[in-house]
């Protein structure tokens, strides 16, 4: 059953909200080497977790717009970038 553009957009959010409490978690432990976190696919079953070093995630983040999606997941938006396991999708404007 395919969901709403609206609902997608929901469920990308919120992927990406909890993306954004798992990077500051790290920063304040000050981890190094790569993290879990979420693919921010618009599947909001999804439980796929992609490893990123705090320097991927950040330059993701640094593009407003941009998603982390893992291999081969549902996502409305353009491929920027094809990376070992996920893509950089973009999704215009927020």
């Amino acid at each position: 059953m395919a969901i709403s553009d609206k609902r997608a957009l929901e469920n990308e959010r919120l992927f990406r909200d909890a993306n954004e409490h798992i990077d500051e978690r790290r920063r304040e432990l000050d981890l190094d080497g790569r993290t879990p976190y979420l693919c921010e696919c618009e599947d909001r079953g999804c439980t796929e977790l992609v490893r990123l070093t705090l320097e991927e995630y950040a330059g993701i983040r640094s593009v407003r717009g941009q998603f982390l999606i893992a291999q081969g997941h549902p996502s409305r938006g353009e491929p920027v970038e094809h990376r070992d396991g996920y893509v950089v999708v973009a999704k215009g404007e927020m």
